[in-house]
Order: structure tokens, then C-alpha cells, then sequence
């Protein structure tokens, strides 16, 4: 929570207040990893995780600045990866981010010690249904579109 600016269950009630613009230049919407342990232990079986998408698909949309940039290059590439697999293929997205951000060994140490207990697949997995996982995207072809221009 260090790297929050408001805890989840404030940008929740933000939202139900209907502070749309102060909600959507927070940087906790970008901080979100979506691991979802939010939304399951939520008491009011709240998706807090999926609002935070939502979140920050509507700041995108309404062209507002990124607190840092790096948080949205991570997005990206965790999209693209599900994009291409249905799934997230965690080693391949955050090489890709690694790349793409100039910070190639900063993270070294964990990573080694995450792909040494297997929690980085060097395969990715990837769904059998790969015509209704492009029907999804293509569903979603307007806002993928302005994801991408808006770097």
C-alpha cells in the first residue's frame, strides 16, 4: 500500500460518490496488480480488482495523464500477452516490459529465484478456443485501439 495514494475501498466509495476525475488521476488504480486477492475477500463480494480495469480503461479514454509511465507500459504488455494466449504468460510479458523500459536487471535476483521454484512457465499455455479468444478482442477492438495510441 506504500505506492497508493488512496486505499482500494477509497477509490470504491470515490466511486459511488461519483468523484469520477479525482478517481481516475489516482495512481491506486494504476498500482493495482489485479491479483484479484481484493475482490475474493471482498465481504460485499465486490469485484474490486475488475473496477480498477474499468478505471483505468475510462482514464485512458478521457486522455488522462499516467502517473508513471512504467506503470502503463507493465498493463500493456501483461494485455498483449493475454491477447496472444488467453492467459498470462508472466515470463514473456515482464521480459517484454524489461525491455521495453530500460530497467533489464533490476529485478534479476527475484526473477531467478521465481523461475527456480517454477513460478515462471518458460512455455506459455495457451487456450484451445482461439477463434472465441479473437472474437473477445475483437469485441473489444475501439478501446484496444485507443489503449494502444495512447503512449
Amino acid at each position: 500500500m506504500d505506492h497508493m495514494d488512496l486505499l482500494p475501498n477509497h477509490v470504491i466509495r470515490m466511486v459511488q460518490l461519483g468523484h469520477r476525475k479525482e478517481v481516475l488521476r489516482c495512481r491506486t488504480i494504476w498500482v493495482c496488480v489485479g491479483c484479484h486477492t481484493c475482490s475474493s475477500e471482498c465481504p460485499n463480494l465486490i469485484d474490486i480488482a475488475g473496477i480498477m480495469d474499468v478505471l483505468r480503461q475510462l482514464a485512458i479514454h478521457d486522455g488522462i495523464p499516467i502517473p508513471e509511465k512504467d506503470i502503463y507500459r507493465f498493463h500493456k504488455h501483461i494485455y498483449r500477452s493475454i491477447q496472444m494466449h488467453g492467459r498470462l504468460h508472466k515470463l514473456e510479458a515482464l521480459t517484454h516490459f524489461k525491455l521495453s523500459s530500460g530497467h533489464l536487471f533490476s529485478d534479476l535476483p527475484a526473477g531467478m529465484k521465481m523461475l527456480l521454484k517454477g513460478k515462471l512457465e518458460l512455455i506459455p499455455t495457451k487456450v484451445d478456443n482461439k477463434e472465441e479468444l479473437e472474437r473477445i478482442f475483437s469485441h473489444y477492438d475501439n478501446r484496444r485501439r485507443s489503449f494502444e495510441s495512447y503512449e
